[in-house]
């Protein structure tokens, strides 16, 4: 396997995935000075993964035509100055606009990204090298609230996001020097959507993305608020014990890679959704510190498994000629409804009765969508000995 183009995408999604953790624990401080409800201010990440969505929709269905890099450095380019913005806002609208804008230009990296991958690696390896790539979120997910943290002793929170930005104007650079362009497959140019909605596999695969990603991502947006306002914890001892219960998923996405590679996609998927479901319902019904701090450990790395199987699991039961569709496609309806969706929900349901009560019922919700894995079907597949486009 080729380690430097892997290196440099694995820096490229830590600072597009960045883009997602950097916010959480900056939630607590955007309620109390714009004077917003829980869900008013979860709804700031329904914004986000709506400009996400839309850009996985459009990317996954024209990235060919427009081209791989030019859609990832455009990408960070968008990202870069959404974040220097952040400098001037100062309403609750304009940041509404800027959480959109910014997931319209951090949703084009995954189709482009993904493409390069599965054609720079054979296929034997897609579950390594997509391991690999995806643990840099495990990193980021980790590292943000103690940066964060640690920053906010220094600079405003506003001022922290240059950190954040400036890298995002400036790697695209050395993306450019070391990648290669994935040959254009003009044949994917006549997929439908239409088709893709008919097809089972699109929605199990959208049902299981969404709800994984609100257990994952859903949760982890509203865990500073659930663990300040609700568990009425000081603002630095909550964000470094979220912190650092996210260390176990660092590792996590690799060794699923590498489990995924062995053990095929359906075994990993149930598995990981189960124990993710069961991990959020521990996390909601602990009641003292350590089990609070015990269940977080769990919850966080086992929800990160699904995503590197679920990856994996798009490219076996998609043909070649439609997987950046239904990638984009699925994506999206779980980045909506999940990532985006999860926290303003959450964020209601707090309002209405508690954190709690939401993250419990999400994670029954989660337990029992593993029984729709046993209806996915691969797609057949023409003998190839090197994949040549997309995942």
């Amino acid at each position: 396997m080729k380690l430097l183009p892997l290196l440099i995408f694995w820096c490229l999604w830590f600072l597009n995935f960045s883009t997602r953790t950097t916010f959480s624990p900056l939630l607590p401080l955007i309620e109390d000075n714009l004077s917003i409800s829980h869900g008013a201010v979860g709804g700031l990440f329904t914004s986000y993964g709506v400009g996400y969505a839309l850009a996985l929709v459009v990317a996954g269905r024209f990235v060919s035509s427009w081209g791989y890099k030019r859609v990832v450095v455009l990408g960070f380019v968008g990202m870069g100055l959404v974040l220097l913005c952040f400098q001037w806002a100062e309403s609750y609208l304009v940041l509404h606009a800027l959480f959109l804008t910014l997931g319209f230009a951090s949703g084009t990296y995954m189709p482009s990204i993904l493409s390069i991958i599965t054609e720079t690696y054979d296929q034997r390896h897609w579950g390594k090298a997509i391991g690999i790539h995806d643990s840099a979120a495990s990193l980021s997910i980790f590292s943000a609230p103690i940066l964060i943290t640690l920053g906010l002793q220094l600079l405003p929170w506003r001022r922290l996001l240059l950190f954040l930005g400036l890298p995002c104007l400036v790697f695209p650079i050395f993306f450019w020097k070391v990648s290669r362009e994935p040959l254009q497959d003009h044949s994917r140019q006549g997929v439908r959507y239409i088709d893709l909605f008919r097809r089972r596999g699109t929605w199990i695969m959208a049902l299981l993305w969404m709800v994984s990603a609100a257990s994952n991502l859903g949760v982890y947006s509203i865990l500073p608020l659930y663990l300040i306002k609700e568990r009425g914890m000081d603002f630095a001892l909550a964000n470094t014990l979220f912190g650092v219960s996210r260390v176990g998923g660092i590792s996590v996405s690799i060794l699923t890679g590498f489990l995924t590679d062995r053990y095929g996609y359906r075994r990993m998927l149930k598995w990981s959704i189960l124990t993710t479901g069961l991990s959020t319902v521990l996390l909601a019904l602990s009641s003292n510190l350590t089990q609070i701090l015990i269940s977080l450990i769990l919850q966080a790395t086992f929800s990160l498994a699904f995503f590197p199987a679920g990856l994996a699991a798009i490219s076996k039961l998609t043909p070649f000629s439609e997987r950046s569709a239904v990638l984009g496609m699925t994506l999206a309806l779980g980045v909506v409804l999940g990532t985006g969706g999860a926290p303003f929900i959450l964020g209601l349901v707090a309002d209405r009765f508690s954190f709690q009560v939401g993250i419990f019922w999400l994670g029954v919700l989660t337990t029992l969508s593993a029984l729709a894995v046993k209806f996915l079907k691969d797609a057949p597949t023409p003998p190839l000995d090197k994949p040549t486009s997309i995942y």
